[in-house]
C-alpha cells in the first residue's frame, strides 16, 4: 500500500553520499539557524531520516528522533540505524538521541516538534507539555492542516504556534513537484495525458499548479469546485484534489452523479478520500485501487526522489525559526502561521 508519509524503500549505503549532499544544500539554501534548540523529528528508514541531520547541521542543541513500533512493513531498528548513520556521516551524531515514543521529558523540553509520522497526530497531552516557546512545524500549507494532524482545539487553547509553509515558494518548489506527482499518478494508472480531456475537481490553491502541469503535458483541463457540477462529457480522466474532511469527498452520492457524468472514466485520487466500494458499485475505476490511508495523498511524494521531501522539511524548520524569532511574515513568503481554524476553512495569517 502506498502511503504519503512513508518511503517506498530504505536508504542504502550507496544513497548516503547523495543524501548528505542534499542535506548540506538544504541547510545552506534555507539559511537555517536552529542554534540552541531541542528538536523532535521522526526516525525513518526512508528520506525522512534526513530530518534529524538537517536540524543538527543547522545548529540544534539536541535532536530526538522518534520511531514507531515495528510491523511487517516497518522496522524500528532499521529506522533508528539509518537515521543515526546519516548523522554520523555528517559527524553530528553526538547530539542525536533515539526514542521509541514521545515521552513526558521529550515533550516538555521540545522547542520544535516536526509534525510527521510517527509524531502525528500531535495530541492534547503532548501540546499541554510543550514549553511556553515550543513551536509545532508542519510541512503542509496552513490551509492543508487537518484535524488528524494535531489537536486544533488544544493548539488554540494553549496558544501554541504552528508553523506552516508556502509550498509554491521558490525554495520549496511546489509549483514543480505538485504537478509532477500528479503526472506520475497518471502514468501509474495507465492513463495517457497528452490530448486527454480531464475534469479537475479542486476548490483550493492546488488548482493553479495542477491545471498548469496537465496543460503543459498536452491535456485539456476543466476545473470544477466540486463533483456535483461536473457535467456529462467523454472525459478521459477525473482528478480529485480536495482537502480531506471527516466525510468522504467522493461518497456514494457524489459517485452516483459522477457515474452519469463520466461513465467508465478513471478517477485519479490526488488528495481527498474516495468510497472505493461505492465506486466499484457504479463501475468507476479509481486509482490507486486501494485506499492510500485516510487523508493521505494518492501517491507518496518520495516517488519523485528525495529532494522535494527534504525541501519541505527544511522549509518547515525555516518557518518555525521565523515564528520563534518573531519575524514579520510576507503573504508571498515562505513561512505561514496556522491560525487554529477548524473545518474546511483552515487558513493562515501573516504578521
Amino acid at each position: 500500500m502506498w502511503h504519503a508519509s512513508s518511503s517506498q524503500r530504505s536508504i542504502s549505503q550507496t544513497d548516503m553520499p547523495l543524501m548528505l549532499s542534499l542535506i548540506h544544500r538544504m541547510t545552506e539554501s534555507f539559511n537555517l539557524n536552529l542554534k540552541g534548540l531541542n528538536v523532535v523529528v521522526p526516525a525513518a528508514s526512508g528520506y525522512m531520516a534526513a530530518a534529524a541531520t538537517i536540524a543538527l547541521l543547522a545548529g540544534a542543541a539536541g535532536v530526538t528522533a522518534v520511531t514507531r513500533p515495528s510491523n511487517r512493513y516497518y522496522s524500528a531498528q532499521e529506522a533508528a540505524e539509518i537515521t543515526h548513520s546519516l548523522a554520523a556521516l555528517a559527524r553530528v551524531e553526538q547530539a542525536l538521541s533515539m526514542r521509541e515514543r514521545i515521552d513526558h521529558h521529550t515533550c516538555s523540553t521540545a522547542n520544535l516538534l516536526l509534525n510527521s509520522e510517527p509524531i502525528r497526530p500531535i495530541t492534547r497531552s503532548m501540546i499541554e507539555l510543550l514549553p511556553q516557546n515550543g513551536v509545532i512545524a508542519t510541512m503542509r500549507e496552513a490551509w492543508m492542516v487537518l484535524e488528524d494532524d494535531l489537536d486544533i482545539e488544544a493548539v488554540r487553547e494553549h496558544q501554541v504556534q504552528v508553523a506552516a509553509i508556502n509550498q509554491s515558494h521558490d525554495l520549496i518548489g511546489g509549483a514543480e513537484f505538485q504537478p509532477a506527482l500528479l503526472l506520475r499518478m497518471f502514468e501509474a494508472a495507465g492513463v495517457k495525458v497528452d490530448r486527454a480531456v480531464i475534469a479537475l475537481i479542486c476548490d483550493n490553491p492546488l488548482a493553479y499548479n495542477l491545471q498548469r502541469g496537465l496543460r503543459d503535458a498536452g491535456a485539456q483541463v476543466v476545473v470544477f469546485q466540486n463533483s456535483d457540477v461536473v457535467f456529462a462529457h467523454p472525459w478521459d480522466a477525473v482528478v480529485l484534489a480536495q482537502r480531506p474532511t471527516n466525510k468522504m469527498r467522493l461518497d456514494i452520492t457524489a459517485l452516483g452523479k459522477l457515474a452519469k457524468a463520466a461513465a467508465g472514466t478513471a478517477i485519479i485520487q490526488y488528495w481527498g478520500d474516495i468510497d472505493r466500494k461505492a465506486a466499484r458499485y457504479f463501475g468507476l475505476r479509481v486509482w490507486p485501487p486501494r485506499s492510500p490511508g485516510k487523508g493521505q495523498m494518492g501517491m507518496p511524494l518520495e516517488m519523485l526522489g528525495p529532494e522535494p521531501l527534504l525541501r519541505l522539511v527544511a522549509g518547515a524548520f525555516k518557518s518555525a525559526e521565523m515564528l520563534m524569532a518573531g519575524q514579520p511574515l510576507d503573504p508571498e513568503g515562505l513561512a505561514q502561521r496556522f491560525n487554529g481554524t477548524t473545518g474546511d476553512e483552515a487558513g493562515s495569517e501573516a504578521s
